[in-house]
């Protein structure tokens, strides 16, 4: 069984990710419809770094949402983390 780990609770913006170039993102077609992908930007503190931890990993909201992080990216300023850049994806799977 893998070990799980908790950060402590943290403030990050999570808003939905739109594309200026009109691409948007399109479902997944399935035999009984549509599953849409909801896709998000977030942006959260540089001492939460999302870059380091693996696949498995989920990011939870205040509300309970959970999402799969599909990019994460440090910003920086010469040698300074400013904050974590990250395209993340909600998911209806069940905590582990």
């Amino acid at each position: 069984m893998p070990s799980v780990w908790n950060s402590e609770h943290f403030k990050a913006h999570i808003q939905p990710l739109r594309y200026k170039t009109k691409l948007y993102l399109e479902g997944a077609y399935t035999e009984i419809g549509i599953n849409k992908n909801e896709v998000y930007l977030y942006l959260g503190p540089a001492n939460h770094d999302l870059t380091r931890i693996g696949s498995d990993a989920r990011v939870v909201d205040s509300e309970g949402n959970r999402y799969t992080i599909d990019k994460a990216e440090k910003i920086m300023l010469q040698d300074k983390c400013l904050y974590i850049w990250a395209v993340i994806r909600k998911t209806t799977e069940a905590p582990v």
